[in-house]
């Protein structure tokens, strides 16, 4: 079967662990559309940050793949992640959060209207993180990584990291909320939901906690990355985690995307 790259994944760390695993196209393929793939070449950069990507060099990649690619006509835009574990902690006073939160919204709103522009048949699919977990992931030499992200942003309880995390999605996703172009996908609670917190006293099971999840827990250990040397990540999903998410995603957006395309073919 002849296969058509429609989906451009621009963004951070995130969006580039979704592309190195593949996941787009196994969940594309395994969901009744093989002939559909994703690209995130060069536009899919660990540690980038929204701020990051304003920059007209940055712009031009995106510009650059879609050129390159002219069948794209969807792009998931996973940013500001980053740019709040940079800048966020316990400390920051509320003024000083919604500046924050503020600035991410330009810098998104910036690349979103860049994408746009590019073409008036182009969508843009928001999909951002799922909860972090720094309960068991900050002990010992392993976690020393993990141990000093917690304390930059002053060793937050799940409960208050999670809530503001929810806040600032709820933020960056407000151009979804204006514009008929733009799509929001919320995944907080799915590996909870999914993978539930079988170890725990008394234990949870998988499907007991329904999203967006409990804001008292972080995401389930097992659901985050391994790194090299055996080290659980904090933030970072691991492959079947992120083949959860972006199920989701295709759910909730790539499913009525793909199919309006396809209908469209016989109109």
């Amino acid at each position: 079967m002849a296969q058509t790259t429609k989906v451009l994944i621009v963004g951070d760390s995130w969006a580039e662990q979704q592309w190195n695993d593949g996941i787009h196209n196994q969940v594309f393929a395994d969901s009744n559309y093989p002939q559909f793939i994703a690209l995130g070449n060069d536009v899919a950069i660990s540690g980038s940050t929204a701020s990051d990507w304003v920059v007209p060099s940055e712009l031009q990649k995106i510009t650059d793949a879609l050129n390159a690619n002219p069948t794209i006509d969807t792009v998931q835009l996973t940013l500001g992640g980053n740019d709040f574990l940079d800048q966020w902690s316990t400390a920051a006073m509320p003024m000083e959060v919604t500046a924050i939160q503020n600035q991410i919204i330009i810098d998104l709103q910036i690349v979103v209207d860049h994408i746009l522009a590019h073409d008036i048949g182009m969508e843009i699919v928001l999909s951002f993180y799922d909860y972090p977990n720094f309960e068991d992931t900050t002990g010992g030499f392993t976690g020393l990584i993990c141990a000093n992200l917690h304390n930059s942003l002053g060793n937050p309880a799940p409960l208050e990291l999670n809530t503001v995390a929810v806040s600032f999605e709820q933020a960056f996703a407000s151009s979804a909320s204006t514009n008929p172009k733009v799509f929001h996908v919320s995944h907080f609670g799915l590996m909870q939901n999914y993978f539930g917190f079988v170890d725990a006293d008394p234990p949870i099971q998988p499907g007991e906690i329904l999203p967006p999840g409990n804001l008292d827990l972080p995401s389930p250990v097992q659901s985050m990355r391994i790194n090299v040397g055996f080290v659980i990540d904090c933030f970072h999903l691991g492959a079947e985690g992120y083949d959860v998410l972006v199920q989701n995603t295709f759910d909730q957006y790539f499913r009525f995307r793909f199919d309006t395309i396809h209908k469209s073919l016989f109109e």
